[in-house]
């Protein structure tokens, strides 16, 4: 009898075991998962409102009060992406619900670079997907437990650069970019403008100095624009960075600052009339 219990429970431990690791294939467990402190999401996401179909059926649709889900995300490097060769894409359970800010996506990129990796796994949390009872409703957002600023444990040890003249590169590298400087005069003049999305040396930076705005290193209390580099409505990955947060606190206590997408500064700059 004690034979027949004992197989007939060791049947049911085998069952209980396979079903516990069904959405996780051997294949994905190959991939280091980057070490950082349980249950802190610094990172945003971006590009979510394009898969908010997927990231519903993630979280089994919208409820009264929203989500808070937490998933174990993969992060790819697309460097074939035909619109920034740093991109990282996020996806969870094997489908594609978000993409890496770019600023971070060259960061991130150069990090799995150097540590040879081309995927890596990070903990995730969907959150967001709230609907009222009159079907108003919110989008879903993915932060992820990837760091910000510093150095990234793949898991695999710091990521840090490889000897003192890498170190000195870069900082000469820094040194070496400035913001451009502001004309004379054109539709921005007067304007102190901060850059979400876009280095402040960039493309984006000198077509606003050339139209007569200084361009700022971020968001303080003299900013009277912040320039967006993304399309309205903004998703949810955007409206939680830091910099869109610090505007609508801003704007809240009275503040004369803007928040306007590239697509309406790079108009006004083409036809000021």
């Amino acid at each position: 009898m004690g034979g027949l219990l004992s197989w007939l429970f060791g049947s049911n431990r085998s069952v209980a075991k396979t079903s516990q690791f069904e959405d996780k294939p051997v294949s994905k467990q190959r991939h280091p998962h980057i070490v950082w402190r349980d249950g802190s999401f610094p990172m945003d996401a971006v590009g979510e409102r394009n898969y908010q179909d997927t990231l519903a059926g993630l979280c089994r649709g919208h409820s009264r009060y929203g989500h808070s889900a937490r998933f174990e995300a993969e992060i790819a490097r697309e460097p074939q992406n035909p619109h920034d060769e740093n991109a990282v894409v996020v996806s969870i359970k094997g489908q594609k619900v978000a993409y890496l800010p770019r600023e971070q996506a060259a960061r991130v990129s150069a990090g799995m670079q150097h540590a040879g990796l081309s995927v890596a796994r990070c903990a995730a949390e969907i959150v967001g997907g709230w609907r009222t009872n009159q079907h108003d409703e919110g989008s879903f957002g993915v932060r992820l437990a990837i760091p910000t600023r510093g150095a990234i444990d793949f898991g695999n040890g710091m990521v840090q650069p490889q000897d003192e003249g890498d170190i000195s590169h870069r900082s000469e590298k820094r040194r070496s970019s400035s913001r451009p400087a502001a004309a004379d005069g054109g539709p921005f003049a007067g304007h102190r403008i901060a850059i979400m999305g876009a280095p402040t040396d960039g493309p984006e930076a000198h077509q606003l100095a050339q139209a007569g705005a200084t361009v700022t290193a971020g968001v303080g209390k003299t900013t009277t624009i912040l320039v967006v580099i993304g399309e309205e409505p903004f998703d949810f990955g955007i409206r939680r960075s830091r910099s869109y947060q610090k505007a609508e606190e801003l704007i809240a206590c009275g503040s004369p600052i803007r928040i306007m997408p590239w697509s309406a500064v790079r108009r006004m700059i083409q036809s000021p009339e």
